[in-house]
């Protein structure tokens, strides 16, 4: 899935000679904290919410408040991961998405990307999620996929993270079904550390519960 695909079509665009206030309204109506400032189809800025209460004018232009030295975008065909990186680094609520030839095509809003990530992720998806740790050196998903599979189970997705100031991973793997008890004696055969499981229909219920009221807190 690509940042193309993911356009919010309802987030229109700023112009640089629009009011502050028009800005502000479009913010509050949209729920979002950033908006993009585009002229003729091209992205020349980006402006935050803190930015127009600290102007204090409503009567101001966008250009006037608008960041227009290091502009956020993404490119139509970088992967949502990136697109989530993006996000999570620069703390934005709306990222502009430019097609190689540098022309506008439109903006992701944070929560549109969580509900795409949600799906690329198969967290809806029933089944387990057991998290593994281990050397860096030790880490082969495709060792780890095998013993899954020898027990006729699927990696729907897994996710790795390094432990600070360490050598050791963090492996979360989801998998399709929700009784993996043999897949952990697998795991315990060839001396992997289960760090710990979440099995079954809970797991299913607790995680859309928490996704749900994460999409809640963001339309807040």
């Amino acid at each position: 899935m690509h940042a193309i695909d993911l356009i919010t079509a309802d987030i229109p665009p700023l112009r640089p000679q629009d009011d502050v206030s028009r800005a502000m309204d479009w913010m509050e109506e949209f729920k979002v904290s950033h908006l993009p400032v585009v002229e003729g189809r091209r992205l020349v800025g980006i402006v935050k919410d803190q930015e127009l209460v600290d102007r204090n004018d409503s009567r101001a232009t966008v250009a006037s408040v608008m960041d227009s030295v290091e502009i956020p975008f993404a490119r139509g065909g970088q992967h949502i991961y990136e697109v989530m990186k993006l996000f999570s680094e620069r703390g934005l609520t709306v990222v502009p998405v430019l097609d190689d030839m540098g022309v506008y095509q439109g903006a992701i809003t944070e929560h549109e990307a969580l509900k795409r990530l949600a799906q690329v992720t198969n967290i809806h998806e029933p089944g387990s999620i057991v998290v593994l740790e281990m050397n860096q050196q030790d880490y082969s998903l495709f060792e780890i996929a095998r013993l899954v599979e020898s027990n006729d189970c699927k990696v729907l997705s897994v996710h790795t993270h390094t432990l600070p100031d360490s050598t050791r991973v963090e492996v979360t793997l989801k998998i399709n079904r929700e009784d993996i008890s043999d897949v952990l004696r697998s795991f315990e055969r060839y001396e992997y550390f289960v760090k710990s499981t979440y099995q079954g229909s809970k797991l299913h219920e607790d995680l859309r519960g928490r996704f749900d009221e994460l999409m809640r807190y963001i339309n807040l």
